[in-house]
């Protein structure tokens, strides 16, 4: 009777723990998220991941524009389905900036504090400024274009 008294409360315990850290994973999930300064202004372009499942490795991509002073101007990216999650910042030549991922690109403003959904992503590149991508022990950063070089964002596919 004892045994059996026991082994209730145990499992009990056991399967409470484990809820109990799915909803927490559930309800706050961890963000990941790598910034980088626009040269030549004051703002800052962040890329930031978040999971989109509890145990696979699928991430929504959240392009955010920041500038003192100003709202954070935010655009959903395609998402990070396994593999496809490094990001390339570009300068255009007028004045603008460009973010491309594998699937979209994102041409950032920073004199109107706007970003543009570019739905051709065969626009010219312009000058090539680094990429957001993970590192090899699994940390998401900015890589500034002479620690990553420029890399085609050509999808694979199977």
């Amino acid at each position: 009777m004892r045994l059996v008294k026991y082994t209730t409360i145990t499992v009990g315990v056991v399967v409470g723990l484990f809820v109990a850290l799915v909803a927490f994973n559930y309800l706050f999930p961890p963000t990941y998220e790598a910034a980088a300064s626009l040269p030549g202004t004051t703002s800052k372009v962040v890329v930031q991941l978040e999971p989109m499942h509890l145990y696979l490795a699928e991430y929504r991509r959240l392009l955010i524009l920041r500038k003192n002073g100003a709202p954070d101007q935010r655009i959903e990216m395609f998402a990070d389905t396994g593999g496809y999650s490094r990001t390339q910042l570009y300068r255009l030549p007028n004045g603008r900036f460009l973010v491309r991922g594998f699937f979209d690109a994102v041409i950032i403003d920073p004199e109107k504090h706007t970003l543009i959904t570019e739905t051709n992503n065969m626009l010219g590149h312009g000058t090539y400024l680094g990429a957001f991508d993970d590192t090899a022990g699994g940390q998401w950063q900015f890589f500034a274009a002479a620690q990553s070089p420029e890399q085609s964002l050509a999808a694979g596919g199977g």
